[in-house]
């Protein structure tokens, strides 16, 4: 059994934690030199946004601890004809811990951050998707989209 609960910024070094598993998990490159550098820029972004308001993070709790995260950031983009406010939200760091999976506790927080946006009248949800968490999404409601294009400046 589970229950959920917004994160504070008390929460922010085991949301930190849970990110860098993810991506490790998820990622197997990564540059393994800078995780103690990341750590602290992550810490200080999420003590930011979730300071202004623009990050929301909400959490499983099951036997005393962390078993489950993920987040909501508002974006600020240009207003387009179909959506005027120019507001939309980004899902980033969907994470359950290996032995929590498929027991519905992806779903649950994913729930919490749809009525999350919609509270913030947001009418655009993006995210990334890896292969195992797609159907997650998919089931949702959330389409695949356009692709986008990076140009990564060095």
């Amino acid at each position: 059994m589970f229950s959920l609960r917004l994160a504070t910024k008390d929460d922010i070094q085991q949301i930190v934690e849970l990110r860098i598993e993810f991506i490790k998990e998820v990622r197997l490159e990564y540059p393994k030199d800078r995780v103690d550098e990341y750590r602290e820029v992550m810490s200080n972004y999420l003590e930011k946004e979730m300071s202004s308001g623009n990050f929301i993070a909400w959490l499983a709790i099951a036997n005393n601890g962390i078993i489950a995260t993920s987040g909501l950031i508002t974006i600020q983009r240009v207003p387009q004809l179909w959506n005027m406010s120019g507001k939309e939200a980004y899902i980033m760091n969907m994470y359950t811990k290996p032995k929590w999976r498929n027991k519905g506790i992806g779903t649950a927080i994913l729930e919490k951050l749809v009525e999350e946006a919609k509270n913030r009248d947001i009418i655009a949800i993006k995210l990334y998707a890896t292969p195992m968490g797609k159907p997650l999404y998919e089931k949702r409601g959330f389409k695949v989209g356009q692709p986008e294009m990076y140009l990564y400046l060095e």
